[in-house]
Parts: structure tokens; C-alpha cells; sequence
């Protein structure tokens, strides 16, 4: 069985695409829709695999149910033959890679391929894949650590030791504006919900994948 976890966050962030595909795979017999990823652990069975859009959700899934299996919904997507992929006509837009993703090439992948179904020219930046930096403001503040940190504490107290420096919110900002900068499409493709936040934070138009994908939804 399939288990999709539609992430708090970008569910917050964007209710309307993600009420569309939850609806599309609640349809399919092979997938479960599940809620939060915490009380959902519980919940799984050996042989399941988990379909996440969020880092977090996938960090804590693969640390607590190390009996299932688990990988970003961009990869499960590509082997659906029954979706109705949407066409962009060939725009180009920005790929905002995470850092929480630098040791996820599938999920790179998945993500340029998706864009590819979609008739979306890829433009990279310099730092992309394994040596990109960014991931919002979710580096600048201890909040994560502290929310998480209970449930998953291997994976995050490494992140404490070697990914957090907090910051004062007036950095924080500028940070994000000077990122910006280097942006040269009126658009910026995201996949994950701090890194959304980010790009907006810094004055860009950003959007998330799921956003797009959704669309003939």
C-alpha cells in the first residue's frame, strides 16, 4: 500500500491544490491518504510505502518506520499513467533546489522530469543538486530542531550541529532579498514549502511544484 503524506505545512500553505490531490489519490485503490506524519507512523505496515512532499515528513518517516518504504511523490508520479500532466508550452522557470534534498538526486531528478512532462524548461542555478545551500529560512531559526527533534533525534541533531545558525528575523530578511537577486525568470519552482517561503520572502515570485502539477486538476 501505497501512503501519501500531504505535509501540514504546504497543506497551510496551499489548501486548494493540495484538497485536488488528495482527491486524485483517494480515488486509487493502492493509495491511502493519510494526515500528519507523526501519528500516522503508528499507523504502518511493513510493505507500505510512503509518498512524501515534504523533507520533514521524510526525514521522520524514514528514522521512525524504518520497516517501509519511502520516496518523494515527484518519483511515484512519473509512473502514473493516469495523470492528467498540464502543459506549460515550454516556459522557462527557475529550479529553487533545497538543501534538506542535496543527498536526494532521485528526487532532483524526479522534480526536473516532472517539469519536462510539463513542457517546463529547467533554468539551474549555480548552486543546484548536491551544492545548493538554500533552503528558506528554515538554517536560520532553532524552531524546527525544537518541534522535531523528540521524534526523530538522530537525523536532527545532526541538522542542529551542522545545518542551523540562528538568526535575528532583520537578517533573516536581507538574507533572503540578496538570495533573489540572482534570479532571472519571472517565476521560481520550489518543492519544498521553506524554500516557497524563502523565495517570496526575497521579493520573487515563487510557486511550488505541487501547484503546477495540480493544475488540470
Amino acid at each position: 500500500m501505497y501512503v501519501y503524506l500531504p505535509s501540514c505545512n504546504f497543506t497551510a500553505a496551499c489548501p486548494d491544490s493540495s484538497k485536488k490531490i488528495k482527491a486524485y489519490l483517494a480515488a486509487k485503490p493502492d493509495v491511502r491518504v493519510a494526515g500528519c506524519c507523526r501519528p500516522t507512523q503508528k499507523t504502518l505496515a511493513a510493505g507500505d510505502t510512503v509518498l512524501s512532499i515534504c523533507l520533514t515528513c521524510s526525514a521522520i518517516t524514514r528514522e521512525v518506520s524504518p520497516q517501509v518504504g519511502e520516496m518523494s511523490f515527484w518519483e511515484y508520479l512519473l509512473h502514473d499513467p493516469d495523470f492528467p500532466w498540464p502543459d506549460f508550452g515550454g516556459e522557462r522557470m527557475t529550479v529553487q533546489d533545497c538543501w534538506r534534498a542535496r543527498r536526494k538526486p532521485a528526487l532532483q531528478k524526479a522534480v526536473r522530469a516532472c517539469m519536462a512532462r510539463m513542457h517546463l524548461e529547467p533554468v539551474e542555478l549555480e548552486e543546484n543538486f548536491e551544492k545548493t545551500q538554500f533552503d528558506g529560512v528554515w538554517r536560520f531559526s532553532d524552531a524546527p530542531i525544537r518541534r522535531n527533534i523528540g521524534i526523530a533525534p538522530v537525523y536532527f541533531s545532526e541538522v542542529q550541529e551542522h545545518g542551523i545558525t540562528p538568526l535575528p528575523p532583520e537578517e533573516q530578511q536581507a538574507r533572503m532579498t540578496a538570495w533573489a537577486k540572482q534570479y532571472t525568470t519571472p517565476w521560481v519552482l520550489t518543492y519544498c514549502n521553506a524554500c516557497l517561503q524563502g523565495v517570496r520572502m526575497g521579493g520573487a515570485d515563487g510557486v511550488h511544484l505541487m501547484e503546477l502539477l495540480t493544475a488540470r486538476l
